[in-house]
């Protein structure tokens, strides 16, 4: 259930069937959500919650001057893995 409330009224999308769906555009330019942009589906009792997400390798970029750049990767994707489940 994806619940996605503006004001008194209720804005939705209809999922295709190839289970997309389209996000309101006020949503859209309130979030940030643009072309290509990576987003995270977290379920609630409430609901879904739709999150972006930075794409991986410009966080691989900004922090391997910390960490090698595959070690860092591995990191991402285990503490992404973990907040999705």
């Amino acid at each position: 259930m994806v619940r996605l409330v503006r004001g008194r009224g209720l804005s939705y999308s209809k999922v295709t069937k190839k289970g997309q769906v389209t996000i309101p555009s006020h949503f859209r330019k309130k979030h940030g959500f643009g072309e290509g942009t990576v987003v995270a589906f977290k379920e609630t009792r409430d609901g879904v919650v739709i999150e972006s997400m930075r794409d991986i390798t410009e966080s691989a970029g900004e922090l391997s001057k910390f960490s090698a750049a595959d070690e860092v990767i591995r990191d991402i994707i285990r503490s992404r893995e973990l907040a999705l489940r």
